[in-house]
This record gives structure tokens, C-alpha cells and sequence, in this order.
């Protein structure tokens, strides 16, 4: 008998564990084709849970009551026991489940695992039959699209240890019954409103001794985390934490320093200030501290000097983007031996770039974008990191000094380096990066050719951009290039790149070629063959033809920019094929005819620009009922007619209006004040979205595309863009042939700020209430027909720093204010009957007043010197009495001396009298002086004399 040797005694031994782990675990394998191993009951369940479900995705096509069907235990997603022939497991995850949540599924009792995550089970509420579940072990309902209190039943399934429920629409007033889940391990209940039990919400997770992972991101937890919450079981075997995006505040609490297993610390999208404490040096596992997006306003020097300690050698990953962290990179950074992702973006650093990056040996993702770091930028920096993968050095104010023939250590996937001055030749150390996926040299100051070596790098890009530079030269067709990747973006924008358009690779997503010097026809763009394509910008070149009928192939076309070309023709109606199209600029072109009806097919447009074309025709009604989200619609300088149609007050999105310059004829639609827009602050307006990279039908790295166009603003024609275009509020309808009064509802657009409506033949008065439109910044209502008094409420335009009023028939006085009395005279002249500064120094009115005051004066003041005059002469009469009578009395016998003194006994009365007359003398001089007062007041235009004395 031959004996085994050891190599078949070792097969025979793996062999029999295998046989051992299949009857441990139980499940259902194979039975014979006549055998039916699923129980009955079961099955009913199962098919009753069906029943009210819609399956788009055909998830459960294997169930059903047929009798080749027969056998439950082969359907998808469903799992047997060997031994019991229970359903044990049930995998329904993804299947895009449409209905309500049938109680039956959870008469199968002797489930272990159930996963019916991402479905919808329509606001279902969670039967409390699940509580009779108390085998289960594992149970994700995540993206269930559930709602209802969450029961205490759940309390019942005390062998969990794997509980998800995160981002459905429960309502949690109670959480007591998760104390009773002693053996849960995993717990993630993210996107669940938990603001009702924050109070005890951590006193009943300290009850879970068996817990690893607690995931509690967007629970509208907020407040301060007390440093006083008891931790103390949850801390022994914590190994991940996830806080994201809740609205804590305060600073970083020391507990998390107690959870030693901690391997994960993630606190992204709070409002936490202050930096870190320093206890964290001492959590010897910590792989990845997530920090992103709070308010930490420390040093950094002073921040990563607090981690030093035995974490320095277990950090993996340091995320503090989008904070207000100060100061330089420091030296000490080199500390941090498996540090392999370091994310400072968006932050107040400042400084040069520390060589001692290059001891990071295992560094695979640095981005310190968007600072004020300056300095050089050398090889030396980058000696040492061969695991390099993702780089982001943008927006700083750094200069990358590489010598011609350096070869990086790395090969890098992500290269951001935008502003980076990288120029003014072509950097030769990308010819060494042959497997980059995103690359952005933008505003590197490079002022060369393209090589013929740089198309061909990289068969996987799905993102380039070389815009914002002073690249020239002819480009060449690269039609072949990019096969290797399912879709590319390429922007070359504002260079100097000329001659005929290139034949461009079958699969682009976006191109963009705006503002270079191509000329020639634009049909080889109908090359791009991509269903998947959303953004073409060839606007301000010099190509020239027809738009041709290609464009039909673009069914995902977000954005079309053919602004500033020579390009002739109508319109295709093949457009209306664009049904998701949002933005469509034809500025400055030489189109004709009317706007196709097949546009309004395009329901999604948000911005469409024809201004400064040929159109002709009326502009058609459907803008306003089929375009119902245009916020910016420019039709300037064409040859449109008729009437503006009423269906325009449908535009509630619209935030500029351009009209002007055309033949339109008629009034302005009294239903003007539905343009709520222009009465919100609110902005609906902003950029649009578009994807450079798919997998499969799924949008990665998704860019913004903003509008650009010119607009007239206070007179003078000016560029807008990203940043600002949205802010305007606009309506101009000037050089039209308008008629009829200015309706008064215009007033009630409080948030407009350059109303045009100069230039037609409008009558009537100005709006009375037009004071309202306070953030007005520029009113021009010139060269029409109103008449009567502008109204007092303009002084209220406090904005307002053009104003054109002139040649109208406004009469009466300038409304004063500081603001009216700023501008220049032309602002009003051609008005024959106003007056008022700045205009004239008075009006006719004035000069009746000023007599009216002169004759009340004069009248006043003659009796005023009567009186004086009256009592003067009697204090004279009396004072010479009295000195006669006293010389008399001396010279007389004793006997007239007592006569004497009673005559003088009398004079006290006298005086009184006399007191009176000097009271009057005083009230004389001071009518005189007022009189003088009043005609310098006059004069100097201070203010009006009063009639009354």
C-alpha cells in the first residue's frame, strides 16, 4: 500500500476544512433538478414582498410562482441553509426597488443577513414585525428612501452587529433601545436627523463595549461636544469615528485623545476652531485625521508640532484643506515618515515650500493649492518620493525652476500646477509623465509651441488644459490621440494658437478654443462623434461658414459658444434636437432670419445670447412659455419687430433682459413686476456643470463652465464672466420705438440695477413709486416724451451714480437729496420747465416767495421803528422832568424840599416805564438784524426767509 506523502496529506487536509466550512456556515449549494429544497412558506413571503415592488431593472426576474421557478433558493439574491433549508440571507442591494415595504419579508425568521439598500420603498415605514428577526446579524437599509419613527422594536435584535440606516427620512425622537444591542459592532446612522437626542445621544453609545465603527455624518448634531461625555467603553475598541459635515463648534474636545485604537478621526465640514489638541501626539494608531472645511486658525508650525509623539510614525494621511490655518510649511513636516497624503489647500499659509518635503519617501498626494506660498520650486524638492502620484501646486504665487534634461523619481496621475509660472518654454520633464490622467498648466506664463511628443504622452487623459497661456503655432490634428480613455476635455483658451481647426479625437467631452486665432469652417468639430459631449467654446476667433447639422449628434450638449466669429446663415432647426442644452451664445456673428420654433425644444436653456446679429421677424411667445428657466435672454442689435409679447412676464428666472437696439414697437407688458427675479437677491443664476470623465454612464470630476458676454453697464459696453455676470440686474429696452406710459408695477422690481428705457417714444409721468428700486445704480430714461414733476421718492436712490433724464418734458423741481444733486447738468437738460440744482440755482416759484417775504418784512418792520420811535420820545419827555424838578429842589427853602422828595418818590414808577421803552429799544435792533440775516440767507441760498415776524 502506497503511503500519502506530505504535499497529498496537505491537499487532503484543506480539502476537509473546506467541507467543514461549508456545513458550519450552512448554506444552500446544489440540490438534484426534480428536489425542491426551498420552503413553501417562505417562498409565499418572499413572492408577497414582490408583488408590490416595481423592477425596472429586471433585479428580481428569477422569482416567481412558474414552476421552472419553483425553487426559491436559486432566485437572485437569496440564500439557503444547507442544514435547515431556511432562508437565511437576502441580497437586494442596488436593485433600484420601487414600491412600499411589504411586512412579509420579515416573516422569514430565520434571517441572518438582510441588505435592501438603495431602493425606493416610497416613505414606507419600518414594520415592527422586524423585531421578531432576533437571528439577525447584519441589516443595511441605507438609501431605502424610508421614513416613521424608528421603533423600539429594533431593540430585539440582539445578536446585530452590523446595523446601517443612514440617509432615509426617519424620525428619531428616541434611541434607548440601541443600549440593548451589545454586541453591535458597526453602527452608521449618517444623514439621520438625530438634533432631538444629541443630549444623551454619546451616554447611549458609551453603552455598546462591542463597537468599532460609529459613522454619524449630516445628523445636524450641533453645539459643543462637552469634554465631559463619558467614553470610557466606546474608547477601548473605537477603530473608526466619523463626525462629517454636522455643526459642532468650540474646540476640539480631548476625549478622542482616550480612544487608543483609534485608526480613523474624520470631523470633515464642522465649525471647530482653535488647532489640535495636543494629547492627539500620543494616539499610536492613528492612520488618517480628517479635518477638512472647519475654522481651525492656528500656526502650523504650532499645529503639527502638536502631533509629534508615536503618531508621527502611524500618520498616513493629514487632511486640513479649507481652513484658516496660518504660517509656513515647516521643516518638522520631514517627521512624518508614513505621512502618504498631506492636504493643505485653501488655507492663509504663506512662505516658501520646505526641501524637506523630499524626506517624505512615502508621499503619494500633496496639494497645497490655492495659498500665498511663494519662492522656487526646484527638483530638489522632489528627489525622494517615487510613490508621487497626485500634485497640486496651484494658485500660490510659485516659480518652478527645473533643469531642461531633469527625469522625476515619480509618474505622476493628477497634475494641477496652474499659475505656476512654469514657462516660458514648454516644460520638457512632462515628456517622462506618459500616464497622467488630469493635467493643468494654466497660466504658466509659457510662451512657446505645443511639441509634437505632447499629444502622444498619455493614450488616458481624460483632462488637459493649457489655457491662459501665449502658446502659438498651428495645431495639429491629434484625432488619434487620447484612444486609450473613454472620454477627454481639452481647453487651449486664450493663446495665440491659429490656422484651420485641427480634426479632434472622436471621444472628446468638452472643448474649449475660445479666444485664440482660428479661422476657416467649423465643421471639423462635427468629427467629435461623442455622445457624452457638453461643452464647445470657439468663441472670439475668425471662423467663418455655416453652423452645420452635426450638431443633432451632441444630445448632451450643456454649453455652445460661437460668439465673435464670422459665421453666417440661419439658425438649423436640427438644434431642438439639443435637449439639454443650457447656454447658447451666437453673439456677434451674422445669423439671419427668425428663431427657429424647434428652440424652444430646448426646455433646460438658462442663458441664450443672439445679440448683435441679423435676426429678423417678432420675437416669437414661446421664449417665454417653453424657456421657463432662461435667467439671461440678449437680443440686442437685430432687426426683430413687432410688439414685446406678454408671455415674457413668464420668465420668473430672469435676471437680465436685453432688448434694446431693435424695431420693437408698441408698450412695455404690464405684467413687467412677474419678473420676480429682479426682486429677490437671491441669485438662481451660476455656472454649469459639465463632466470631463465617465465610467460607463457615472460622471467624475465634474467642471464649471460660466457665461460670459458683453453688456452695456451705465452707458459703456464692458466684458462680463465668471464671478460677475451673475450679479447683474438688468432690464434695457432703449433705441426701440416703444410707446404708451412706463408702467407704474416696474417700480416693484426692488432688486433691479440699470434700467434703459431711453431712446423710444414713451408719455405720461414717471412710475411715483420708483423710489423702491433702491440698489438702482443706473436709470437712463432719455430721449423720450414724459412729462410732469419727477417724483420726491427718487431721492431714495441712494445707488443711483447714472442718471440720464434729458430730453423729455419733466417740469417742476429737482427731488433734493445728496445723491440728485451730484450729477451733472446734462443729466437734465432738454427738460424746458424743470429747474433746481444741478440745473438752474432756482426755480420761478422761488422769486414769488421772496417777494411775498419782503412785503411782510417791510410791513412788519415800519411798526416796529413807530414803536420805538413812540417810546424814545416819551423816555426823553420824562428824563427832562425829572432833571428839572431835581435842580430846582436844591435851590429852593426848606419847606420845597419835602415837596421835592415826593416828587421824586414818584420817579420810581417812572422808571418802570422807562425799563419798558429800553426792553422795546432792544426788540427794535433785533428786528433790524434779522431783517439783514434774512436778505444774506437769501443770497447765499441757505435756506427761506419766514413771512411771519
Amino acid at each position: 500500500m502506497k503511503i500519502l506523502g506530505g504535499g497529498s496529506l496537505q491537499i487532503l487536509f484543506a480539502l476537509l476544512i473546506v467541507l467543514h466550512m461549508q456545513s458550519s456556515i450552512g448554506f444552500y449549494s446544489t440540490t438534484t433538478d426534480d428536489e425542491v429544497w426551498c420552503i413553501e412558506r417562505e417562498r409565499q413571503a418572499l413572492l408577497a414582498f414582490k408583488q408590490g415592488l416595481v423592477d425596472e431593472y429586471d433585479c428580481l426576474s428569477s422569482w416567481g410562482s412558474e414552476e421552472e421557478k419553483k425553487e426559491c433558493c436559486k432566485w437572485e439574491g437569496v440564500q439557503c441553509s444547507n442544514t435547515t433549508r431556511h432562508v437565511v440571507e437576502l441580497y437586494l442591494n442596488h436593485c433600484y426597488l420601487r414600491g412600499n415595504l411589504n411586512p412579509s419579508l420579515f416573516e422569514l425568521q430565520h434571517l441572518t443577513y438582510l441588505d435592501l439598500s438603495v431602493n425606493d420603498f416610497n416613505l414606507s415605514c419600518i414594520p415592527e414585525s422586524i423585531g421578531s428577526l432576533n437571528k439577525l446579524q447584519y441589516l443595511q437599509l441605507d438609501f431605502g428612501n424610508l421614513s416613521g419613527f424608528l421603533l423600539n422594536q429594533l431593540g430585539n435584535l440582539t445578536s446585530l452587529n452590523y446595523l446601517v440606516l443612514m440617509f432615509n427620512n426617519f424620525n428619531i425622537e428616541n434611541l434607548e433601545w440601541l443600549s440593548l444591542l451589545s454586541y453591535l459592532q458597526h453602527l452608521d446612522l449618517s444623514g439621520c436627523d438625530l438634533n432631538k437626542v444629541k443630549n444623551y445621544l454619546f451616554q447611549v453609545i458609551n453603552k455598546l463595549p462591542q463597537l468599532t465603527y460609529l459613522a454619524l455624518n449630516e445628523c445636524n448634531l450641533r453645539g459643543v461636544i462637552p469634554l465631559s461625555i463619558p467614553m470610557t467603553k466606546i474608547s477601548k475598541n473605537l477603530v473608526h469615528l466619523e463626525l462629517r459635515d454636522n455643526h459642532f463648534q468650540g474646540l476640539i474636545p480631548e476625549n478622542f485623545s482616550h480612544m487608543t485604537y483609534l485608526e480613523t478621526l474624520d470631523l470633515t465640514g464642522n465649525h471647530f476652531q482653535g488647532g489640535i489638541p495636543k494629547s492627539f501626539g500620543n494616539l499610536c494608531k492613528l492612520r488618517f485625521l480628517n479635518l477638512f472645511y472647519n475654522k481651525l486658525d492656528v500656526m502650523l508650525p504650532e499645529l503639527i508640532g502638536n502631533l509629534s509623539g508615536c503618531l508621527q510614525l502611524s500618520l498616513e494621511g493629514l487632511f486640513l484643506g479649507g481652513n484658516k490655518i496660518k504660517g509656513p510649511l515647516p521643516d518638522t513636516i520631514r517627521n512624518f515618515p508614513s505621512l502618504g497624503g498631506l492636504y493643505l489647500e485653501n488655507n492663509q499659509l504663506s512662505g516658501t515650500v520646505p526641501k524637506s518635503i523630499q524626506f517624505l519617501s512615502k508621499l503619494e498626494a500633496l496639494d497645497i493649492s490655492s495659498n500665498s506660498l511663494n519662492g522656487m520650486i526646484t527638483e530638489s524638492h522632489f528627489s525622494t518620493p517615487s510613490k508621487l502620484q497626485y500634485l497640486d501646486m496651484s494658485f500660490n504665487s510659485l516659480s518652478i525652476n527645473l533643469s531642461h534634461d531633469w527625469s522625476p523619481p515619480f509618474h505622476l496621475d493628477h497634475i494641477r500646477l496652474g499659475l505656476c509660472k512654469l514657462g516660458p518654454k514648454f516644460p520638457r520633464w512632462l515628456k517622462t509623465q506618459k500616464t497622467f490622467s488630469y493635467l493643468d498648466i494654466s497660466s504658466n506664463e509659457i510662451s512657446d509651441s505645443i511639441p509634437k511628443w505632447f499629444w502622444n504622452l498619455s493614450s488616458t487623459a481624460y483632462h488637459v488644459n493649457l489655457s491662459s497661456n501665449q502658446i502659438y503655432g498651428i495645431l495639429s490634428n491629434f484625432s488619434t490621440n487620447f484612444s486609450g480613455s473613454s472620454s477627454i476635455g481639452i481647453d487651449l483658451s486664450k493663446n495665440k494658437l491659429e490656422g484651420l481647426l485641427p480634426v479632434f479625437p472622436h471621444n472628446l467631452t468638452s472643448i474649449n478654443l475660445s479666444q485664440n486665432r482660428f479661422s476657416g469652417s467649423i465643421s471639423p468639430l462635427c468629427t467629435i462623434s461623442s455622445a457624452k459631449l457638453d461643452l464647445v467654446d470657439v468663441s472670439n476667433n475668425q471662423l467663418s461658414g455655416k453652423l452645420p447639422d452635426c450638431i443633432t449628434r451632441w444630445t448632451s450638449l450643456v454649453v455652445l459658444n460661437l460668439a465673435n466669429n464670422h459665421l453666417l446663415g440661419k439658425i438649423p432647426s436640427s438644434i431642438g434636437s439639443l435637449y439639454h442644452l443650457e447656454s447658447l451664445s451666437l453673439q456677434n456673428n451674422n445669423f439671419s432670419g427668425e428663431i427657429p420654433w424647434a428652440l424652444g425644444n430646448c426646455s433646460s436653456l438658462q442663458f441664450l445670447d443672439l445679440s448683435y446679429n441679423s435676426f429678423s421677424g417678432i420675437i416669437p411667445a414661446w421664449i417665454g412659455e417653453r424657456l421657463s428657466s432662461l435667467t439671461f435672454l440678449l437680443l440686442r442689435s437685430n432687426n426683430f419687430s413687432g410688439d414685446i409679447p406678454l408671455q415674457l412676464c413668464w420668465l420668473t428666472n430672469i435676471m437680465l433682459l436685453d432688448l434694446s437696439n431693435n424695431n420693437l414697437s408698441g408698450s412695455i407688458p404690464w405684467c413687467i413686476h412677474n419678473l420676480i427675479a429682479l426682486a429677490q437677491k437671491e441669485s438662481s443664476a451660476g455656472g454649469h456643470g459639465f463632466a470631463d470623465y465617465y465610467n460607463g454612464d457615472v460622471a467624475y470630476y465634474v467642471e464649471v463652465y460660466f457665461d460670459k458676454s458683453s453688456v452695456m453697464w451705465k452707458g459703456m459696453e464692458r466684458d462680463y464672466g465668471k464671478g460677475n455676470l451673475e450679479n447683474l440686474r438688468i432690464i434695457d429696452l432703449s433705441s426701440n420705438k416703444l410707446t404708451g406710459e412706463i408702467p407704474v408695477q416696474i417700480s416693484g422690481l426692488f432688486e433691479m440695477v440699470q434700467l434703459n428705457l431711453s431712446r423710444n417714444q414713451f408719455t405720461g409721468r414717471m412710475p411715483p413709486d420708483i423710489g423702491q428700486m433702491r440698489q438702482l445704480e443706473s436709470l437712463d430714461l432719455s430721449w423720450n416724451q414724459l412729462s410732469g414733476h419727477l417724483p420726491e421718492s427718487m431721492s431714495q436712490l441712494n445707488f443711483l451714480s447714472t442718471l440720464n433724464l434729458s430730453h423729455n418734458n419733466f417740469s417742476g423741481r429737482i427731488p433734493l437729496s445728496t445723491q440728485m444733486q451730484s450729477f451733472d447738468a446734462s443729466s437734465f437738460v432738454r427738460n424746458l420747465a424743470l429747474c433746481g440744482l444741478p440745473l438752474t440755482p432756482t426755480c420761478p416759484e422761488d422769486e414769488k416767495s421772496k417777494g411775498k417775504a419782503t412785503d411782510s418784512g417791510g410791513k412788519d418792520n415800519q411798526e416796529d421803528r413807530a414803536e420805538f420811535w413812540k417810546s424814545f420820545k416819551s423816555g426823553m419827555e420824562l428824563g427832562a422832568a425829572i432833571g428839572f424838578v431835581g435842580v430846582m429842589a436844591v435851590m429852593l427853602d426848606h419847606p420845597w424840599k419835602y415837596l421835592c422828595f415826593r416828587l421824586f418818590n414818584n420817579v420810581r414808577v417812572h422808571l418802570s416805564n422807562l425799563m419798558e421803552c429800553l426792553y422795546l429799544l432792544v426788540a427794535a435792533v433785533g428786528l433790524v438784524v434779522r431783517e439783514h440775516v434774512s436778505r444774506l440767507g437769501r443770497k447765499l441760498k441757505l435756506f427761506e426767509p419766514s413771512v411771519s415776524s
